[in-house]
């Protein structure tokens, strides 16, 4: 039986050498029927790399010129997407080899309209940037969260690149808010989640990467906080209904797992805001 195409859209912005890792996590995949959309924001810095090392990728690749921003650079990726199943990869991250295959087995099997894995986070020290080269100070998974609504609409736990969804959401419900330079993701993920399930794989397919340094990440996490006003603005305006029971199921995770595991949840945020400056 033939695969579903799957579109995976990479936004970048004149750093090529950092763009090869994505690349390269994209070629291992296991899963074949790939197509990878390619925008960069502003020049055409990246084009010349793309022509001589990923010739054999099935790739679009298009330059904005201009700086257009985030948002703008992803919904001109999704315009050009043709896959049914749809992926964000952020060109500083990549997938693990089975990442693709195993989103759309599930996605096949339960019939839902988004599905996601765990991602592994990478806490990274940038040593030079051409060559890129990096080293990991720590890992860890920050999220292994299987879907809940009521947690969606308090935090987002889906890293962009660790999701899939059918094309069908962005056709009837939109892409990114240009309004939104950050968090973005999490306004889609609302969103859509407004209209389906999100099916929840519990296995680790993908990494990206966070600052290690205790100041860039307080300076990573006031840029978040600085768009958390106009994101809860847009928060009133989406509707969803759910039935009684559906309340009953999150809830009744929700405050099992905070009784469980309050103590350790709590003590564990407050190092990481006050130590770490982290969000």
């Amino acid at each position: 039986m033939q695969q579903p195409l799957v579109s995976v859209i990479i936004r970048t912005c004149q750093r090529p050498e950092v763009l090869k890792t994505a690349l390269n996590s994209i070629r291992e995949q296991t899963y074949k029927d790939i197509q990878v959309v390619i925008i960069e924001d502003g020049e055409n810095k990246a084009e010349g790399m793309l022509a001589t090392e990923f010739a054999g990728l099935d790739y679009i690749y298009e330059a904005t010129g201009s700086k257009v921003g985030r948002c703008t650079a992803g919904n001109r990726g999704l315009e050009l997407a043709s896959g049914q199943y749809i992926n964000f990869l952020d060109d500083d991250d990549c997938f693990f080899p089975d990442h693709v295959k195993l989103l759309v087995n599930i996605l096949l099997k339960e019939g839902t309209g988004a599905a996601y894995a765990v991602a592994e986070e990478h806490q990274i020290v940038v040593r030079t940037e051409n060559p890129y080269c990096f080293k990991v100070k720590k890992k860890m998974i920050r999220f292994r969260q299987p879907f809940n609504r009521l947690l969606l609409y308090t935090s987002n736990y889906i890293p962009i690149q660790s999701i899939m969804f059918h094309r069908s959401l962005y056709e009837e419900w939109g892409g990114f808010d240009r309004q939104l330079d950050t968090l973005e993701d999490w306004d889609l993920w609302v969103r859509y989640s407004t209209h389906t399930d999100y099916s929840f794989v519990d296995q680790v397919t993908s990494c990206y990467h966070t600052p290690y340094r205790k100041k860039d990440k307080q300076d990573r996490s006031a840029d978040l906080k600085k768009y958390l006003e106009p994101l809860h603005a847009k928060f009133k305006k989406y509707g969803v209904t759910l039935s009684v029971e559906d309340v009953n199921r999150d809830m009744v995770f929700v405050i099992r797992e905070y009784k469980d595991k309050g103590f350790i949840r709590y003590l564990r945020m407050f190092f990481r805001v006050v130590f770490l400056g982290e969000r």
